[in-house]
């Protein structure tokens, strides 16, 4: 699977990101014939080199006729739609708004209906997540991974007037994410960049992980003396053999519930998506006995499960971290077995192979013909 990550060297923007994947290799042109489509009158769109702390980045350069206007989500979205984009691009842009529409009503004490964007509904923003969108859509990017938040301090002057930073929408898109504050004035998080993140990404703190195909740097207009402000961002391929796999592992150790909540529980999980689960007995505080429930599952679906462990079973934590795994190639085949079809897998690492029944297919036929399951296990590998 190829997929994107974005590395916040020092924050982000949503013309950042944009800039960012057209030094990955989105074509200028693509965007601007696309972009072009939104119909703002006099709008033009280029990209310029630009020098951050010695790394060569692009830089957005936009320009249009009509003055800055100020527009609702329903106004923006109008525009978007009218342009004629595919489904999937649409999507991501109503999910990008829709995420800054809820961050800007809660921090106004409004409703998302009522909210008059400002920055928001600036051209240049339009612009941004419109093109984000498209070039997610070029490069044929399902899903993307970004690094900690990163933000400046002290304060900035906006339509609403002086704010802190990080600013009060950043804050509450920031929930439940990893953020941390660089040593420098100002705003480095914008709310855009971060919606755009938050909205469409995954958290990965860790780092990047895959093999690494192509690289790119978008730049904002800002310079600092002792850092690049400069979004870096990887193509990787995360299914090559040297790769190996990135997984969740989620743990929880419980001296309270009873085998028929850990059955419960092991069986949602799985049916909601965990990879594995398993149970270890443990001493606990006290000298009670305890169990460790240790749950693998894809990071994109470690805050589900999370939920889920947590309120199926009223533990009062679960710890989560992020670890590399290397795995078989496996697909799926067909045997049979005294005329009756088993299901097996077939897998592969550099250059082996061997195959393995699976347990259910073995069971149906043991029920149905008397013979004992490690019997039929033995017929299956004497073939």
């Amino acid at each position: 699977m190829k997929a994107l990550y974005f590395d916040l060297v020092s924050g982000a923007s949503g013309d950042m990101i944009l800039s960012s994947l057209v030094d990955l290799g989105v074509p200028v042109e693509y965007l601007r014939v696309e972009l072009g489509k939104l119909g703002i009158p006099g709008f033009t769109f280029n990209v310029e080199k630009a020098q951050r702390s010695a790394i060569a980045a692009s830089h957005l350069v936009m320009a249009w006729d009509t003055p800055r206007e100020y527009r609702h989500i329903h106004q923006i979205l109008g525009m978007i739609r009218a342009a004629g984009y595919k489904n999937p691009v649409f999507t991501r842009c109503e999910s990008v708004l829709a995420r800054l529409g809820k961050a800007e009503a809660k921090v106004h004490g409004i409703s998302v209906d009522k909210v008059h964007f400002h920055e928001v509904g600036a051209v240049d923003t339009i612009v941004d997540v419109a093109g984000i969108s498209l070039a997610l859509d070029y490069l044929g990017i399902d899903t993307f991974f970004f690094s900690t938040l990163a933000d400046g301090r002290g304060t900035v002057s906006t339509q609403h007037g002086i704010l802190p930073v990080p600013v009060p929408a950043v804050v509450e898109m920031a929930v439940g994410f990893a953020i941390r504050i660089l040593d420098v004035e100002g705003e480095l998080l914008t709310p855009t960049g971060c919606a755009v993140l938050t909205a469409l990404g995954t958290q990965e703190t860790s780092g990047v992980s895959g093999t690494v195909l192509a690289s790119g740097y978008g730049c904002g207009d800002k310079s600092f003396e002792r850092m690049p402000n400069v979004l870096r961002v990887f193509l990787v391929d995360r299914d090559a053999p040297t790769a190996g796999a990135r997984v969740c592992v989620m743990e929880s150790d419980m001296d309270h519930i009873s085998g028929e909540i850990m059955g419960d529980v092991a069986t949602r999980l799985m049916r909601e998506g965990a990879l594995d689960v398993s149970w270890l007995p443990v001493f606990m505080k006290k000298g009670r006995p305890g169990y460790r429930l240790t749950v693998l599952c894809a990071p994109d679906r470690r805050a589900a499960l999370a939920d889920l462990v947590m309120l199926h079973t009223r533990t009062l934590g679960v710890r989560l971290r992020l670890e590399d795994r290397i795995v078989a190639q496996r697909s799926a085949s067909t045997a049979t077995i005294r005329g009756e079809p088993v299901e097996e897998k077939i897998c592969s690492y550099k250059g082996h192979s061997f195959t393995k029944p699976e347990y259910e297919a073995l069971a149906r036929i043991s029920e149905k013909t008397g013979v004992p399951v490690i019997e039929l296990l033995e017929e299956y590998y004497a073939r």
